[in-house]
């Protein structure tokens, strides 16, 4: 079997951006993604989630794209053990 010389492994996880509005959070996702691909990494879409946090009763929906993808958005969300929601309320037993 041929031997693999590993020089660099690059892996970054749990990354959290807090904006306070959809244009600074689409300028934010360009920056990141530009910066992972710089260093040979790439954004996978599909594990990368976006919430909007409720202003009183209406839900805020935004667009956010990276790589002419959408970012999902959703209402709640674990982040090391807590659970985050929309409406603020990350009070709630996540069952870990």
């Amino acid at each position: 079997m041929d031997e693999l010389s590993v020089k660099c492994l690059l892996h970054a996880d749990k990354q959290v951006v807090l904006v306070t509005s959809a244009c600074g959070l689409q300028e934010m996702v360009n920056k990141l993604n530009d910066s992972v691909k710089k260093r040979g990494m790439k954004v996978n879409i599909a594990r990368t989630k976006m919430m909007a946090l409720e202003r009183g009763e209406s839900t805020i929906e935004c667009d956010i794209f990276t790589e002419h993808k959408q970012v999902e958005q959703v209402k709640e969300f674990v982040y090391l053990s807590s659970l985050f929601t929309n409406d603020s309320k990350h009070d709630r037993d996540n069952g870990e």
